[in-house]
């Protein structure tokens, strides 16, 4: 079988996780991949998930700061169709290797810049690690209130390189479906800055809404920070000691999960009988009853009666490492073998997604550094420049880079419907159908549907029920306009409602069909509900975030406020990036989808799921050999990795240090003038700072309170030390208000109909010649009678289709 981006060649001047992860699923679905290093080799080489994300490549050493290097990599480029590169702003066009020089050798070529902050603005030359992108952001303020002292909290998945990673691979896949339409390569730029707006889903609508109407749009949005879980939500001890994460979202599920622990009489009682939504006095006195139930059996002994019930939705809090071992994980091959030649047998993340008629594999293990230097510099002299692409249409240059498909949306809650939006970000006209009381998340997370802004944002909505026959025909009718359909029902749901995969390639061959659910559209789990605790929980991205001796062990006996305590700090370490974790790779699917039609001719089905998507975010420990080192994980208080890899308060607030190589460490101890740091022998080397590591930390608290953390900042910075303010700003103010995001178009001003115009995030990268299209968020149905319209329904039979409940729409 063929793989979509067979034939693709993509030479690789990143460094580090963002790029190549990015780079390994494109090598994964068929291109060759070839990574450039300086001569000593890539110095992320140093990181054990570095044999992951570099498997399947070519690895040529060549020093960039020389003609004859500069000369060899310009040939490269020349014969490739992508390039891919993470240096600062200005560095790879010093180096002869930038976009405007490429370009003119290869009008073709697709140029990808991962950036950490961006291409201009006052942060653009910051370093882009992902502790300082997080801190700088607000992202560690989210995690304020999980550990009990003021202050952020520093966040432990490294979401923003996942986020970028993938938005470098569709917006990549978007702009060669433009090539092939043009002939024309463009510049796609993307930053970490850009991939942690995956994960401010409501802050910048609600901070904006507040200023109007704080009454209505409250800030605090979910109450204190040190607020116990919601019942639905609640992590909980077992006999054994050890802890099972629920995730029981809707109140079907809850009840189920009130009926599976034998508790149904709790309903009979006045207290109880709207539970979940309850009294505060209600719900802690009902928290208290389930959290003694759950007390009363072991963890197997729960998860086999959850399991059995099937519409209960938990899953034990574990390890990456134990993740892995996941029934579900290894059913869906989410682990495969790889031959390591330096570590021997390695078990390895899989491909991104299954899709059925160009599937991906892996193509072999990393390569040593330069171990096909020879090779491919000779290739050089026998392959020829690309040059311009034939278009395969008219050559007409479309206003957005997916302008003229159309994605059709049967998803709900989070993760499905950001993934359409990023869709609708490229140019795609995404229709939503919802149920005729709109899309679950619309009513779950409140405030006249504020939840459901970002997640609709650029759509346009249809109500339908798809119960009734006259529903499916309309469903019918719009699958054989779209390119793309989407969803996330439970396997089985969509025969019953006529929109599953054998009937829509009936109606529409070509179409690319994606499923995205929990476990995965078979095996053992797959017909059992999911919401985001589940992956954060079964994945090990929650216990990271938990930190050190957070739960404590099975055997260490807890009073009762201590096991409520434990309780909501793993509540609060299992925060919602699950679902945009999982939103990315959805939309990476699809682009893949898309492109593999383009390339192959033809549709197919594809599927993903939040263990799979989840177990990406967690890349950097998804993968085991024998004498693998530990995850680092943050300390007891949350502070960080180590020493050098932290959060320290200042004179007057916090700043995030991040230290990763020696050099930064000497330019750090010459800016802060305590030089006498790298005389002395217990922190000379990083061997020796690591095991020193506690003393080099106060060492650093009683520096650190010497300045405000503004103070250090523009100290540190102009020293290219990675050093910033981590409590200045949350996510949602940093976007809007920083003139680092107005000077990058980070943010757009747009048009909603119920709450007017307001700011929002634009996409995950920026294209030179095909911009991106950022609409507003909808309401539910607000496009029904247009979409019927165009389908050729009158206005009689609209109305008769309204008052007869097969189509709805909301009003404003």
């Amino acid at each position: 079988m063929t793989s979509p981006c067979d034939g693709l060649r993509v030479v690789d001047f990143s460094m580090g996780m963002p790029g190549g992860m990015a780079t390994m699923i494109l090598s994964d679905f068929g291109a060759e991949v070839i990574k450039v290093e300086p001569p000593m080799g890539d110095p992320f080489r140093a990181w054990p998930a570095a044999l992951l994300w570099n498997r399947g490549k070519k690895s040529v050493t060549l020093d960039l700061k020389t003609p004859e290097g500069r000369d060899q990599a310009q040939l490269l480029s020349e014969r490739a169709d992508v390039v891919v590169e993470s240096f600062r702003p200005g560095k790879a066009a010093a180096l002869g290797i930038g976009w405007e020089e490429l370009s003119q050798r290869n009008p073709g070529l697709v140029y990808c810049s991962i950036t950490g902050f961006g291409q201009t603005g006052p942060y653009k030359n910051y370093k882009g690690y992902e502790g300082v992108v997080a801190a700088r952001t607000g992202r560690m303020l989210v995690f304020e209130g999980q550990k009990p002292r003021p202050g952020p909290v520093y966040a432990a998945v490294q979401t923003a390189s996942h986020s970028t990673s993938q938005a470098a691979v569709q917006n990549i896949l978007a702009a060669l479906l433009v090539r092939a339409k043009t002939g024309r390569g463009q510049w796609v730029q993307t930053s970490l800055v850009q991939g942690m707006m995956s994960y401010d889903i409501r802050d910048l609508v609600i901070r904006q809404l507040s200023r109007r109407d704080p009454v209505t749009f409250p800030l605090d949005l979910l109450g204190s920070r040190g607020r116990l879980p919601t019942l639905t939500y609640l992590p909980a001890q077992t006999k054994d000691g050890r802890w099972i994460q629920m995730a029981n979202g809707m109140e079907r599920l809850f009840h189920a999960w009130v009926q599976a622990l034998d508790l149904w009489n709790l309903y009979d009682d006045p207290r109880f009988m709207e539970a979940p939504q309850l009294t505060e006095e209600n719900r802690e006195q009902m928290r208290d009853i389930l959290l003694a139930r759950m007390r009363e059996k072991t963890l197997d002994e729960w998860m086999d009666i959850f399991i059995k019930n099937g519409n209960v939705s938990a899953e034990p809090v574990v390890s990456t490492q134990d993740g892995m071992e996941h029934p579900q994980v290894l059913h869906n091959r989410h682990v495969e073998e790889v031959d390591d030649p330096t570590v021997g047998r390695m078990r390895q993340l899989g491909v991104l997604a299954d899709l059925q008629e160009t599937p991906g594999r892996i193509q072999g293990p990393a390569p040593t550094v330069g171990q096909h230097t020879q090779q491919v510099l000779a290739d050089l002299h026998h392959r020829a420049p690309v040059g311009p692409s034939a278009p395969a249409g008219n050559g007409r240059l479309p206003r957005h880079p997916l302008e003229g498909i159309t994605v059709l949306e049967f998803a709900s809650i989070i993760a499905g419907p950001y993934s359409a939006s990023l869709m609708a970000d490229m140019g795609a006209r995404v229709i939503k159908v919802e149920p005729p009381e709109g899309d679950h998340i619309r009513a779950m997370m409140g405030m006249r549907g504020t939840g459901a802004v970002k997640l609709t944002q650029g759509k346009e909505s249809i109500c339908i029920d798809l119960k009734l026959p006259e529903g499916q025909s309309i469903v019918h009718k719009l699958i054989a306009k779209s390119d793309v359909l989407l969803h996330n029902y439970r396997p089985g749901v969509p025969e019953r409602l006529g929109m599953d995969y054998e009937t829509a390639k009936g109606i529409n061959p070509t179409i690319v069909y994606v499923y995205f659910g929990g476990y995965g559209s078979t095996g053992p789990h797959s017909l059992r509900p999911a919401f985001h605790p589940v992956p954060g929980a079964a994945i090990g991205g929650a216990l990271l975030q938990a930190g050190a001796g957070m739960p404590p062990p099975p055997e260490q006996e807890l009073s009762w406020e201590e096991l409520k305590e434990v309780s909501r700090q793993l509540f609060r370490a299992n925060e919602t990036n699950p679902d945009p974790n999982s939103g990315v790779v959805i939309a990476s699917t699809m682009m893949l989808g898309l492109y593999a039609r383009q390339t192959a001719g033809k549709g197919q089905w594809g599927q993903v799921n939040m263990l799979g998507s989840n177990a990406y975010a967690n890349a950097d420990d998804f993968f085991w050999y024998q004498d693998k080192p530990p995850r680092p994980e943050p300390d007891t208080d949350g502070y960080g990795l180590c020493a050098t890899y932290r959060l320290y308060p200042a004179k007057e607030g916090w700043v995030f240090l991040a230290c990763l190589f020696e050099e930064e460490w000497q330019s750090f101890c010459a800016a802060v003038e305590r030089l006498d740091l790298l005389q002395d022998p217990r922190f000379a080397t990083a061997e020796a700072r690591a095991a020193n590591d506690a003393v080099l930390s106060q060492v650093l608290s009683e520096v650190f309170k010497g300045c405000t953390a503004d103070q250090w900042e523009a100290l540190l910075t102009a020293a290219d030390v990675a050093c910033v303010r981590a409590d200045g700003n949350t996510l949602g103010e940093f976007y809007e208000e920083s003139q680092h995001c107005q000077q990058n178009g980070f943010v757009r001003e747009t048009d909603h109909l119920r709450f007017g115009t307001y700011w929002r995030h634009s996409g995950l990268a920026h294209f030179s010649l095909t911009p991106g299209r950022y609409g507003p968020g909808v309401i539910a149905g607000q496009h029904t009678r247009q979409l019927l319209r165009e389908l050729g329904y009158t206005q009689e039979e609209i109305d008769d289709l309204k008052q007869r409940g097969v189509v709805n729409w909301e009003e404003p």
